[in-house]
């Protein structure tokens, strides 16, 4: 009998301690009872060789752990597989063949096994063969090729059946690696496994690319380029296999739930061992695997958190980033921090923490944080990239991502910090990261591997980071770092060859050197528009010069930031650089003498207060910067461009400052200065001139409005380049909008305009063939030799290729055009936001309307028209006093007519405003009434008698709002004129206007409580009249037999729309009556025998049956309850009537105890379920 019974039980534990104790001493017994049988050689090749040579509980023993490994019971796989392992590693005599007959014996999976019992088979074979690996006893001398066979074959086949058991079954194989090479037939079994294990070469799964990576470390010497032929390179993970790795890192575990997986493959073990591994260093510089950044951009940011992945795909990528964390640095943050990445982390931050996705998220981004907080370098730089990815950042409960994280970083950071990574920032200018040393100085060897493109990458992301830093108001800033940072960009864009200054290795290529220029005119620009807000809070004056410190562009000590950055070249230039900057010679003279006119400028400012300091203040901003385009520009056009337009910004000061003689106004000069700069690419000086302009917006003038208006009023040419008139087209569109259906589909289609160029250009390409065009009309046909086909081909493409050209280049041009009048309309909003109550308002107006009726029905113009409705939508509340009289009016009517025919309620409630918004102006200028009043009442007009009508009340209600007290009256005359022409039944165009004609009533009747009884008049007693007169015909006409369609039978004024026109009236009479001023006026609605009659006819009718008609009916005859009715005769009750009636009495009596009852805390009755006293 066996003596380890015992031990057995506690393997199957579920604790770990008791398991591996179970098993040590399992083992150690065994060992003891082994050393205890005579000495052999003899190997166990069979279960008897096993029982003759090995002691009676190790063979027992052998027989039983693998049986065991299919057992589901608690922890006995994890247990039974250890003590196997152990014990074939412990005994010598034992051989790969037995174990794998005993295992194929215990784990066979018939088919009359139920589900569950086929798994607990597959389990255990894997279990075994893992035990059997993990043993090393695969490396003995007993070991023969067919054993390796069976055991790769076995594997590989479980993990093509059983997804769930691929990852285990290959992680098995991949241990199995380093043993190959203690046979002597190693290069037949690295065959085999290429053959069986990595389907042949072609590697398509995440495990089959594990097992390969490994077999190529392992073995770099066999014929690789042979054995995976699909793989490019000295190395699987190499740039030219990118996209087939992605496309394996990426792939879904099948049979998975949308891929959701536990924990990260094991590849990535391999992966990261590569890339982070410094032993492996020598590895990586000569088998050159693609860029880490490479790597990562292809497999996470457009695979596991590309738009729309799955769920499954996104958890990996966040598993991915959190593993990451330990390896994280100040060089690996440009590759993490990536838009994909960030827009996944902060969808998650925003999203309330149930799903695992949300949980993995959170606490990916809770240990960013915390890393972050321990490196300041590291936090800066996320910082920094959270900060550039603002279209991809959203906020929730929790708070956006940046204000989350940023919080946190910028509480960890000081002066020091910040200066300390920007100094690493410019190391890694000067010496690439990839192209470092340890020492920190350039390897050959490793430069040698690096390429121009990378090097260049790396140096735009530390030009890009140190300008993020220095523009981050929430950072403790100083200015001697914001001029470092000026400093040192402005060094690598002008300069070469600086004592100094440590050289940049490799050097700095000219599209790296353009790189810097036009980061540092953006930087520039940047600093112009804003004051950090650590500054502008001890903002204080300057004792020289008086400028504000920290105010909007300017250092402390009141210096323009864009002075000082071209004073770095123009006047404070290293000795012995060289200048590098395109045209520097020609243009060193002219930006010299701007240099000294900027800081002329500066201490006139500081002379003036208010306004006339701000507008100087602004005219130096803008030629500074202005002048650093014009020294960085990379362009000699656009630098010659810059230079035309810096004198005319100096002349403009001149102006300002009375320096110059009689001419345009500073104001006007400026308009076309900065009309001109929105044209330009820079988008730093684009947006300089919103601030430029909004000084000078209270001292615009006509010609400076004029020039703005004319921009807006453009539009773009035509086929021939003929500019068209704005109000041309217009009338064009309504002709069409009012033509009739018919005549449309009636007309003969237009046949097909023909371009005489391309017809022009074909017959060109014809050439000499123009003969045999000519024989073949006669009948002798003749055709292309291959040779004169080809060049009539080519001739062909090259037409169509320009002709595409053509199209390209107009589509360009078109869309440039619209992005031009978006930033005139910035201007525009500017001037209406800040002298929304100048004269000169009208006319920007009146451009911005005939600009929303022009962009309306253009797709490509669609943002133009949203912007320009908005600006009038929002800019319109003030009152412009002293406009002019006809410019007003003529906007009135404007306003009107495209009110009538517009488009949608959005443009009516806009040309509400506009009218609003004119007639009050034309109303405050002067004597405008009659003009005013006509123009409303050819609308109401047109909007009671015309069907195809846009107007609604809303348009008249909102000029109601706008006009003063005394200016209402013209209104309550025309709706006293639509109720007399409109109100009486068949006069408008159909029931629902007549119903608007007393809804526009209403409107007005709702300012009886602040309009001028003075000036209204009479107005209150005949809009009074006209209502009672048009509710009288209103009445009559309904109970009478011509109320009904001739043709349908249907009642022509139903009960719905009576309703709605009796209560507008009730409304009216109500509202003028609540007013003091027109009590008189009520003495017109006193009721006389037609109004009786009227209705009382409605009170019987049959036609409107209704109990709300009825109701109104009651209210118009000044009855708010209903008549009395006689009072029914009492019926004598027989004995079984009574007793009835006595049973109902009692059964109500009985239902109200009841009710009682159950209100109360007790049982309804006694009996039920007894509860328990328990």
């Amino acid at each position: 009998m066996p003596t380890t019974l015992e031990y057995y039980w506690d393997l199957a534990s579920l604790d770990d301690g008791k398991r591996i104790s179970a098993a040590a001493q399992l083992i150690s017994t065994l060992c003891r009872f082994q050393a205890e049988m005579p000495a052999t050689d003899e190997v166990a090749t069979t279960e008897a060789d096993m029982n003759r040579i090995c002691a009676g509980d190790v063979s027992y023993a052998v027989k039983r752990l693998i049986k065991g490994l299919a057992s589901s019971r608690d922890g006995a796989r994890q247990g039974y597989s250890v003590a196997l392992a152990e014990l074939l590693g412990r005994v010598p005599c034992i051989t790969v063949k037995l174990v794998l007959d005993l295992l194929w014996q215990s784990t066979e999976a018939t088919k009359g096994m139920k589900g569950q019992e086929q798994r607990d088979m597959r389990f255990g074979r894997i279990f075994g063969l893992m035990a059997l690996v993990q043993s090393g006893i695969v490396t003995r001398a007993s070991t023969t090729a067919v054993d390796m066979r069976k055991i790769v074959m076995e594997l590989a086949a479980i993990g093509a059946k059983q997804w769930y058991l691929r990852e285990i079954a290959y992680v098995t194989l991949t241990s199995m690696v380093p043993m190959l090479g203690k046979f002597g037939i190693r290069d037949e079994l690295i065959t085999m496994f290429v053959a069986v294990a990595l389907d042949k070469g072609a590697v398509t799964t995440a495990d089959e690319l594990l097992l390969a990576l490994r077999l190529r470390r392992q073995y770099p010497g066999y014929d690789w380029h042979t054995a995976l032929g699909q793989w490019h390179g000295r190395h699987m993970l190499g740039a030219r296999n990118a996209g087939r790795v992605a496309q394996v890192l990426c792939e879904q575990t099948e049979g998975g739930a949308q891929g959701w997986c536990p924990q990260l493959h094991s590849v990535w073990d391999e992966i990261f061992d590569l890339y982070f591994n410094r032993a492996r260093a020598d590895e990586v510089a000569m088998q050159v695997p693609m860029e880490f950044e490479l790597l990562w951009e292809r497999v996470v940011e457009q695979g596991l958190f590309a738009p729309g992945a799955t769920q499954g795909r996104r958890h990996r990528g966040f598993m991915l980033l959190e593993r990451l964390l330990p390896h994280l640095s100040e060089e690996t943050v440009p590759a993490l921090m990536t838009p994909n990445v960030v827009r996944a982390m902060s969808d998650n931050v925003s999203a309330k923490a149930k799903s695992p996705l949300a949980q993995v998220g959170l606490r990916t981004v809770e240990r960013l944080s915390v890393v972050c907080e321990g490196n300041p370098k590291v936090g800066l730089a996320v910082l920094t990239h959270l900060l550039n990815q603002k279209s991809t950042i959203g906020s929730g409960e929790r708070g956006s991502l940046r204000t989350l994280m940023a919080n946190r970083i910028v509480a960890t950071l000081d002066s020091e910090a910040i200066v300390g990574y920007v100094e690493y920032l410019q190391q890694v200018f000067t010496v690439p990261g990839r192209a470092r040393g340890r020492e920190g100085v350039a390897d050959p060897r490793h430069v040698a591997n690096v390429s121009e493109k990378s090097v260049e990458k790396q140096r735009a992301w530390a030009v890009d980071q140190m300008i993020r830093v220095a523009r981050f108001g929430q950072l403790p800033i100083t200015d001697e770092l914001t001029t470092g940072v000026l400093r040192f960009v402005a060094m690598q864009a002008a300069f070469s060859d600086v004592r100094d200054a440590k050289a940049p290795a490799p050097p700095l290529t000219a599209a790296t050197r353009d790189y810097c220029a036009l980061a540092l005119v953006n930087l520039v620009g940047e600093l112009s528009r804003q004051a950090e807000p650590s500054r502008a809070k001890t903002a204080e004056p300057d004792e020289q010069t008086g400028a504000a410190r920290g105010a909007a562009g300017r250092a402390r000590d009141g210096t323009a930031w864009a002075t000082a950055a071209l004073a770095l070249v123009a006047d404070k230039a290293p000795r012995g650089a060289k200048v590098v900057l395109h045209g520097f010679g020609e243009t060193r003279a002219v930006l010299g003498e701007m240099l000294g006119e900027l800081r002329a400028m500066a201490k006139q400012a500081g002379k003036l207060t208010g306004g006339a300091a701000q507008r100087v203040q602004a005219l130096e901003l803008l030629l500074g910067n202005v002048c650093v385009a014009a020294a960085f520009a990379a362009n000699p056009q656009t630098q010659a461009e810059y230079l035309e337009v810096a004198p005319e910004v100096r002349e403009c000061y001149r102006r300002l400052a009375g320096k110059a003689g009689d001419g345009p106004e500073p104001v006007e000069v400026l308009t076309d200065i900065l009309l001109s700069l929105l044209t330009r690419e820079s988008s730093a000086l684009r947006r300089l001139c919103d601030q430029t302009f909004v000084p000078f917006a209270e001292v615009m003038t006509a010609p400076a409005v004029d020039a703005i208006v004319d921009v807006l009023r453009a539009r773009e040419g035509g086929s021939e380049g003929v500019e068209v008139e704005p109000e041309a087209l217009d009338d064009d569109a309504m002709d069409v909008d009012m033509s009739d259906a018919s005549d449309v589909s009636d007309a003969e289609p237009e046949a097909p305009e023909i371009d005489e160029e391309l017809r022009r250009r074909i017959e060109e390409a014809l050439g000499s063939e123009g003969d045999a065009g000519e024989a073949s009309a006669s009948g002798e046909e003749e055709t292309f030799d291959d040779e004169q086909m080809k060049v009539f081909d080519d001739k062909l493409a090259e037409i169509f290729r320009h002709k595409k050209q053509q199209k390209t280049w107009v589509r360009e041009l078109k869309l440039s055009f619209v992005n031009f009048k978006l930033r005139v309309l910035d201007l525009a909003d500017v001037f209406l936001a800040r002298q929304g109550d100048s004269a000169l308002g009208v006319r920007v107006v009146a451009a911005l309307v005939d600009l929303v009726h022009a962009t309306q029905r253009s797709t490509r113009s669609r943002v133009v028209h949203d912007r320009a409705a908005a600006i009038l939508g929002s800019r319109l509340a003030k009152v412009p006093a002293g406009a002019d009289t006809d410019a007003a009016l003529e906007l009135l009517r404007t306003a009107h007519t495209r009110a009538r025919q517009a488009a949608d309620r959005r443009e009516l409630d806009t040309l509400g405003s506009v009218a609003a918004y004119a007639a009050r102006a034309a109303l405050d200028s002067g004597s405008a009434v009659e003009p005013v009043q006509a123009l409303y009442a050819e609308s109401a007009r047109d909007f009671m008698a015309r069907k195809a009508s846009q107007l609604q009340v809303g348009f008249f209600r909102a000029s109601l709002e706008r006009l003063r007290a005394d200016q209402l009256h013209m209104l309550w005359a025309v709706a006293r004129d639509t109720l007399e022409q409109f109100g009486h039944p068949l006069r408008a165009v159909n029931v629902y206007r007549q119903v608007q004609a007393f809804a526009l009533a209403d409107a007005v009747a709702a300012t009886a409580g602040r309009a001028d009884a003075g000036a209204l008049g009479s107005g209150a007693r005949e809009l009074l009249a006209a209502l009672r007169g048009a509710l009288l015909a209103t009445l009559e006409f309904a109970v009478a037999d011509a109320n009904r369609n001739a043709a349908t039978g249907k009642l022509l004024l139903d009960a719905s729309r009576l309703r709605e026109i009796v209560n507008s009236a009730l409304q009216v009479v109500r509202r003028v009556g609540r007013s003091g001023a027109f009590g008189e006026a009520m003495a017109v609605l006193a009721p006389d025998a037609a109004w009786t009659q009227a209705v009382e006819a409605l009170q019987t009718s049959d036609k409107l049956a209704s109990p709300v008609i009825k109701n109104l009916a009651r209210r118009l005859g000044g009855k708010q309850k209903p008549l009395k009715q006689a009072k029914k005769a009492t019926k004598e009750l027989d004995e079984d009537e009574l007793a009835f009636k006595a049973k109902q009495q009692e059964e109500k009596r009985k239902l109200k105890e009841l009710q009682q009852k159950a209100q109360g805390k007790g049982p309804l009755t006694s009996g039920g379920i007894k509860k328990s006293g328990k």
